[in-house]
């Protein structure tokens, strides 16, 4: 699979606040916890907040630059866990509340 995502923004924003956004129909996340890097994907339409944790991808990484590259793969790789579904909307299949 090509990459979808690339570092969107600095680490150095993403220590200061979370960092949303989206892309063809899937939400992510970006989070600091701590010396944790939280990444999450998840569907629109709603906003984080809005969206049960049973609809979001979970995966959580050192807060460093090696993690936030080990983030953005691990995007990349579970984009396609994303299925369309008519009317724009969108769910992740079987594995939505996989943590990793």
């Amino acid at each position: 699979m090509s990459e979808v995502f690339e570092k969107p923004i600095s680490i150095n924003y993403i220590k200061l606040k979370p960092y949303f956004g989206s892309y063809n129909g899937t939400s992510f996340a970006l989070i600091k916890k701590e010396e944790v890097l939280e990444a999450y994907l998840y569907p629109l339409p709603f906003n984080f907040e809005s969206t049960p944790d049973e609809k979001k991808l979970k995966a959580e990484f050192e807060f460093s630059e090696e993690g936030y590259e080990k983030a953005v793969s691990w995007m990349n790789e579970h984009f396609g866990d994303f299925e369309f579904v008519p009317h724009g909307k969108r769910f992740a299949i079987d594995t939505i509340n996989k943590t990793l």
